[in-house]
């Protein structure tokens, strides 16, 4: 007889969370997705995290990582962003360069898709790779409006849809 294990994820000490790993923690008993950044707010490095708030609401902030309650755990599936709100179906997005809101989802110019957002007590606006944690210097295209999925196999799972909430005074040109 064959046992197998899937999606089982691991826990992770505080020290493994290093720019570019993907984790999930736990507020109460709702699960946290989050992303380590190499980005420091003061005296500590920050952390983005993504939870469901709501009914397919999708809630974006940067945190301290030390702010964060442990234990952390692997995270076993694949991450998937997806622009607009359109359910997965193909959504036909104009190529212009604009300013960005904090939390929208950002075109790099390396290729790599990267997230806006504001520091929590500096107030400026970072560009954050979600494939590498690091900073990023510019961007081509902004998603303001987007999802997030997890995918294991072939089998998808919304977890929501962020729309901005913040007002245009944050607002900034790279």
């Amino acid at each position: 007889m064959t046992v197998s294990f899937e999606g089982f994820p691991r826990t992770l000490d505080r020290a493994a969370l290093r720019p570019g790993r993907w984790f999930v923690a736990a507020e109460g008993l709702r699960a946290v997705l989050c992303l380590a950044t190499d980005v420091v707010d003061g005296p500590d490095q920050l952390a983005l995290t993504f939870s469901a708030t709501g009914v397919e609401a999708i809630e974006f902030t940067a945190t301290p990582l030390l702010a964060l309650a442990g234990p952390f755990g692997t995270l076993e599936d694949e991450i998937v962003f997806a622009p607009g709100l359109a359910d997965g179906r193909p959504v036909l997005i104009a190529p212009t360069r604009r300013a960005f809101r904090s939390g929208s989802l950002l075109r790099l110019r390396s290729g790599d898709l990267g997230v806006g957002f504001a520091a929590p007590a500096g107030g400026d606006l970072v560009i954050v790779s979600l494939s590498t944690g690091l900073r990023a210097d510019g961007f081509e295209l902004v998603f303001e409006r987007w999802s997030l999925s997890l995918r294991r196999g072939a089998a998808e799972s919304l977890i929501g849809y962020f729309k901005p909430v913040a007002n245009f005074a944050d607002r900034r040109r790279i």
